[in-house]
């Protein structure tokens, strides 16, 4: 075998197990993995080359950074944030953190954790590499959503009733700028590219888009009652405003910034979360214990799952390609596979348990 070929098959074949072990690693196929072993074995000592035996030593020093996923759960009656491993879907940290946290928000690159404390009026920093609290940052309103730049540097806090908006320089928390928005801001999201910021005021009726550098509003969109949450589609095409009290929501084309379709949805909807490759939207029904799964291509619904009692925050896990749904009545956190729509566990949590925004961290592989 020539050099140049033994290279190449070594580096695909190191793809391959690093994949395989990833698989097994999420999903515990040992059956499946032994025999997969076993084939790969059988070429590697078949073709008796000295590169695959490094592809070996390659493959298990790599193992430690292939890390599973966690999830934040901000459990607004206890007072602290439950910490699961996606990988086997149970709680492996309970971090205490300030009086009645409500919001969340994720950094892998920073490896920081933002929670939105209302009653004790703070954010709470973790750090996700220990699940300590390294920070408790004061605030003089009363935060609820949160979101975060795509590259870590901005955190922005709604602050639910002094009808405004912050924007806090992570790198030095006691940098921040303050905008005055609709009443009642609630859901955040942040374009993929940062230059926008999309907030739901909830007491207004619509969706305001903020311009990130600046800081000036550029357009407010009216849409159904009691906007929430918001999600927004991977490729920042798509936003969705969850209506509460019109069990709606609003679908809006960003380049046009329009309403360009009202989907119905279950009993008081509450937050919503977008599938890795945009196609399904999920949306929970806190007075109806469901998600709805709307197809975003169709703009309808294809599915509701009965929950866990009052659900509230939703994300999806691109990782596992499951999505996760903090019940506020149950205390629990009922996990759905989305290709089959179906529930397939559910992890007992914190009291009253909310993770409102985007509580998942997606691990680097």
């Amino acid at each position: 075998m020539e050099r140049r070929e033994c290279i190449s098959l070594y580096c695909l074949d190191a793809i391959c197990w690093r994949r395989l072990y990833w698989r097994v690693n999420r999903r515990a196929v040992t059956g499946v993995f032994l025999s997969t072993i076993h084939s790969h074995l059988s070429k590697i000592f078949s073709l008796k080359s000295l590169s695959y035996i490094a592809l070996i030593v390659t493959f298990f020093c790599s193992l430690p950074c292939l890390a599973a996923e966690h999830a934040y759960i901000t459990n607004q009656g206890s007072n602290n944030v439950s910490v699961i491993e996606l990988g086997n879907n149970r709680v492996i940290a309970t971090i205490p953190v300030g009086k009645a946290p409500v919001g969340v928000a994720v950094s892998t690159k920073l490896k920081r954790v933002y929670i939105s404390n209302v009653d004790s009026q703070s954010i709470s920093v973790i750090d996700s590499t220990n699940n300590t609290v390294i920070e408790e940052l004061a605030l003089k309103g009363s935060p609820v959503g949160l979101a975060l730049a795509p590259d870590g540097s901005v955190l922005y806090v709604a602050d639910w009733f002094a009808d405004s908006v912050l924007a806090i320089n992570t790198a030095d928390l006691q940098q921040q700028r303050q905008i005055a928005i609709g009443k009642a801001p609630a859901g955040m999201v942040v374009s993929p590219d940062g230059k926008r910021l999309y907030t739901a005021n909830r007491d207004s009726n619509d969706v305001a888009i903020i311009d990130t550098a600046s800081l000036q509003v550029l357009s407010r969109i009216p849409v159904g009652t009691h906007p929430f949450g918001l999600a927004l589609s991977p490729d920042g095409a798509r936003l969705y405003a969850v209506n509460v009290k019109a069990n709606s929501v609003s679908v809006i084309d960003t380049s046009t910034i329009k309403v360009i379709a009202t989907v119905k949805v279950g009993e008081h909807p509450y937050c919503a979360t977008v599938s890795g490759d945009g196609a399904s939207v999920y949306v929970t029904n806190t007075q109806g214990d469901s998600v709805t799964v709307i197809d975003a291509t169709n703009k309808r619904v294809i599915a509701t799952i009965a929950v866990n009692a009052f659900p509230e925050g939703i994300s999806y896990d691109q990782a596992s390609h499951q999505v996760y749904v903090a019940s506020w009545a149950d205390d629990k956190v009922s996990v759905i596979d989305a290709s089959t729509n179906r529930l397939v566990a559910s992890i007992p949590t914190g009291a009253r348990s909310r993770a409102f925004g985007q509580f998942i961290g997606q691990a680097a592989r």
